[in-house]
């Protein structure tokens, strides 16, 4: 299992290959499922938890 380290949403729309409008959009659906992650309006920085659950999900290689 890898370790995942905090990281912006623009870092993970970049390794995405997306605008960070993009990638909100695409978490839009999963709005309540992000905020019992941890999720609060205003994050600059996400927490591992949440970077590794969006790169899980829609399938995004980050780096080590």
């Amino acid at each position: 299992m890898m370790i995942m380290k905090a990281m912006t949403r623009q870092q993970i729309a970049a390794y995405a290959g997306v605008s960070v409008k993009t990638l909100r959009n695409w978490c839009k659906p999963y709005h309540d499922e992000l905020l019992g992650l941890g999720l609060r309006p205003g994050m600059i920085v996400l927490p591992p938890n949440i970077v590794r659950w969006i790169a899980d999900k829609f399938c995004i290689d980050l780096p080590p």
